[in-house]
């Protein structure tokens, strides 16, 4: 994911849902296209399946969000 440009990467749990989020920045958005097809990317979503919501291809089911607050 870093030669890709992120240098950011988190997870968070809600133990209360078991819902997982997670949050990454990258140096150039346009590169976020290319994570899916990136074999490590593959392999990490194959090893998350079980224990979050998946597609077909194992990518994580992922719902927009809108950003309500932001402070630099």
């Amino acid at each position: 994911m870093k030669e890709k440009g992120v240098h950011e990467y988190s997870i968070f749990l809600d133990d209360a849902t078991g819902f997982l989020f997670g949050s990454l920045k990258i140096s150039d958005a346009k590169k976020l296209d290319e994570l899916p097809s990136h074999p490590v990317m593959k392999k990490w979503w194959a090893y998350m399946k079980d224990i979050m919501e998946s597609n077909p291809d194992n990518s994580p089911v992922s719902v927009p969000l809108v950003e309500v607050f932001y402070m630099q």
